[in-house]
């Protein structure tokens, strides 16, 4: 089993967006994410098996608009808000299976909850053990977090 950290869920993040919606993003350095826009909106997944916990998306508006029309093929002006939320769920589906894959592998098998929309109110107080990360994507900001449930059990003998 591995252990995330933030630069590992960055890296997920980032191919992800690449992958699927030919979105650029980078991790943004100590600093800069104090300019990017503030994080309007949430969604999140929850994971269970051999261990268990949520992965959380905030992002700014701006970017899940550019995240909507990346994945629709249009432009972001054409946009509708339901579209914006549908996005945010995807992304939320699509990192939660990285973190499963990341946390299991092919020989644990952990099953995934359905994405849901949630206010700033449903994450949790950051804690030790939790590992966040954000991204600029063009000036946009994307944070993930990821809270896992229980502690996996130690390696250490």
């Amino acid at each position: 089993m591995s252990k995330l950290n933030a630069k590992r869920i960055a890296d997920m993040t980032i191919e992800a967006l690449e992958r699927t919606a030919f979105v650029l993003a980078e991790l943004a350095e100590d600093g800069t994410e104090a300019g990017l826009p503030t994080a309007e909106r949430f969604a999140r997944i929850e994971y269970s098996g051999p261990t268990s916990g949520f992965v959380y998306i905030a992002a700014s508006n701006g970017f899940v608009e550019e995240l909507a029309a990346s994945l629709l093929g249009v432009e972001a002006e054409e946009i509708e808000e339901a579209q914006c939320l549908d996005a945010l769920r995807e992304l939320a589906n699509i990192v939660g299976g990285s973190v499963v894959l990341e946390l299991g592998g092919t020989e644990r098998l952990h099953s995934l909850g359905l994405p849901e929309n949630v206010t700033e109110s449903n994450i949790p107080p950051f804690n030790d053990s939790m590992e966040r990360c954000c991204l600029d994507s063009e000036c946009e900001r994307i944070e993930v977090i990821w809270a896992p449930a229980n502690k996996p059990a130690s390696a250490a003998a």
